[in-house]
């Protein structure tokens, strides 16, 4: 190596040797140069090499010195840095050697080779340039890698913030903290009463901001800009912001944190000289749609929490009117069983009267019976005993006591009236079981149920209202399962057949069948009544609008139908009949 004199603007160089220097270039570097080399020796290829390159990821600037003899070994580790560890970074200078090159520069040019030069262009001067050209251009890809990297934390923070329940104070922290490295500011961030909560980096926060921060606040129109740019280094803030940092402030940026007219919070931004110049239309851009990003997520969320306070309203009166619903149903169920009291009392009483005509026969003949047992008991005793003489006198006794009695047909007339008043009182319970069914109030729950069923029971409970002045034509398959509640749709048929009996107090006929289609079950009741005058077709199935006078129908029956019918998913029209008479269909799904 030769003295020479120190060599201007290296102070902050950075370089490692790949290869060997050849003797002959070795002797044209300074003290000062050779210096400012981060390894004492060339790396030379092997292992050592490969682990120094994988430790150093982020070195700045690589010079490699290829000759014929090392070659191979040379591109090798040039192939492990950029293909096995994936540096792109690294800034690579080749020197080759004449034989080399031509044969080089196809294979070096694949390995992402900043700068291939000839040995013979080499010289401490050349050197020199070249690392600093190198360096700068190093410190600019780190530059904006880190501006990459602080735009993906930013854009990551703004998707992830996006399925928050809503934008917080700890949110407005958070984000202030990453629009501050993305520009490399001094930053405030302030609340909604402009009071100083946080700074950017911390170690601003004991400084004395009340001056900076009146003077911008002082006479601030921001109208309804997402950001507000100031650029006018003679401004009273600007000034004052260099006195508190005890560095040149030439510019700032305030971002209000909105929510539709109000607003949250604020970032104040401060720039330096060399922050400013850097500041480009793109990152302007940015800071604005992040800015409408947050004013919109607050408003959304702002606009969901209303709806989800209106929804639940609206829920409540919706449970509301299901229950006044539920209510009116039952009040028609109840108002139905009134105008039936009269003839189920009859239809109980009936079988009841019969029992109890039962029980005086039944009295005599268990008097007998009970009679009869305890001569018995005594012609056992007078054997046990035996007393021939009371033996005798008490077999007379029961002889002419069976006689008198006529124990046979006791026996066989027991057995009779036991029958028929058990099926007396089955009847009894099947009247009180079919009315308990139709008045219980109804359940939310649906399940499978019978159609024909519920016919039956309705007819059952109508018995004594259809007598024998009406005739009823049934056409019912053996079984019509549909999903729903069986109360309420007993209660649809039950007042379709009390209309259609209502319909023909002179007496006529019923016509009931329950068919199938491949979707539907279909209900038809059908009566030889005078039928439904054509100006009040359209108003029967409309809430309290009855024909009958005030006191005898409550206008709920049809309405109840229409309701109840609709809740499960079928429908209810009243037919044309070329006959006297009405028709009403039920179509449920099935």
């Amino acid at each position: 190596m030769t003295g020479k004199q120190p060599i201007q603007g290296l102070v902050s160089a950075s370089w490692a040797v790949l290869g060997q220097f050849p003797a002959s270039l070795l002797s044209e570097l300074s003290n000062e140069l050779l210096a400012t080399m981060v390894m004492p020796e060339p790396l030379l290829p092997g292992k050592a090499t490969q682990k120094w390159l994988k430790k150093n990821p982020s070195h700045p600037v690589l010079i490699a010195f290829i000759t014929e003899a090392n070659k191979a070994e040379v591109v090798e580790q040039i192939k492990y840095l950029r293909e096995r560890l994936q540096n792109h970074v690294m800034r690579l200078v080749c020197f080759v050697d004449g034989m080399s090159i031509g044969g080089l520069s196809t294979q070096l040019s694949q390995l992402s080779i900043h700068r291939l030069q000839s040995q013979h262009d080499f010289s401490e001067a050349f050197l020199i340039e070249l690392i600093q050209a190198e360096m700068q251009q190093h410190q600019l890809g780190d530059k904006s890698k880190k501006r990459r990297e602080a735009e993906l934390a930013l854009l990551t923070w703004l998707a992830r913030s996006g399925r928050d329940e809503a934008i917080q104070q700890r949110h407005l922290r958070e984000v202030s903290a990453l629009l501050s490295d993305l520009i490399g500011a001094h930053s405030l961030y302030l609340d909604a009463e402009a009071q100083l909560l946080q700074t950017f980096p911390e170690v601003n926060q004991g400084l004395d901001w009340s001056t900076v921060i009146s003077q911008q606040f002082e006479t601030l129109n921001l109208v309804d800009k997402p950001i507000l740019v100031q650029l006018n280094a003679e401004l009273e803030l600007h000034q004052s912001a260099t006195q508190c940092l005890g560095t040149k402030i030439t510019g700032s940026i305030l971002i209000p944190y909105r929510c539709y007219a109000d607003i949250n919070g604020y970032l104040l931004m401060l720039l330096t000289p060399d922050m400013l110049q850097q500041l480009d239309v793109s990152t302007v851009n940015l800071l604005e749609k992040t800015a409408d990003q947050l004013r919109a997520h607050a408003e959304r969320r702002q606009s969901e929490q209303r709806l989800q306070v209106q929804y639940e309203r609206l829920q409540e009166t919706l449970n509301q009117l299901y229950s006044t619903q539920e209510q009116l149903f039952h009040a028609e169920k109840l108002s139905s069983l009134g105008q039936l009291a009269a003839g189920i009392a009859h239809e109980i009483n009936n079988p009841v009267s019969y029992v109890l005509s039962n029980f005086e026969p039944l009295d005599e003949y268990i008097g007998g019976m009970t009679e009869l047992i305890k001569l018995h008991d005594r012609f056992a005793k007078a054997l046990e005993v035996g007393d021939e003489q009371l033996r005798s006198q008490l077999l007379s006794t029961i002889h002419d006591r069976e006689q008198s009695i006529d124990l046979e047909f006791v026996l066989e007339d027991v057995f009779s009236l036991v029958s028929d008043s058990r099926s007396g009182l089955t009847r009894v319970c099947d009247i009180v079981q079919n009315l308990k069914n139709f008045a219980h109030k109804d359940q939310v729950e649906s399940d499978d149920f019978d159609l024909v069923a519920c016919y039956r029971d309705s007819i059952g409970i109508l018995k004594h209202q259809i007598a024998d002045k009406i005739g009823i034509v049934e056409e019912l398959p053996e079984k019509a399962i549909v999903k729903g509640n069986s109360g309420m749709m007993a209660q649809v048929i039950m007042n379709l057949i009390q209309n259609a009996v209502h319909a023909m107090p002179g007496g006529g006929k019923l016509y009931a069948s329950i068919s199938e289609s491949d979707e539907y079950w279909w209900v038809r009741i059908q009566d030889t009544g005078a039928g439904i005058p054509a100006e009040i077709r359209s108003k029967v199935f409309d809430p309290f609008f009855t024909t009958k006078p005030i006191g005898i129908g409550t206008g709920l029956g049809l309405s109840t139908v229409y309701s109840i019918v609709e809740r499960h998913k079928g429908k209810i029209a009243l037919e044309d009949i070329p006959e006297r008479g009405a028709c009403f269909v039920v179509s449920l799904p099935k």
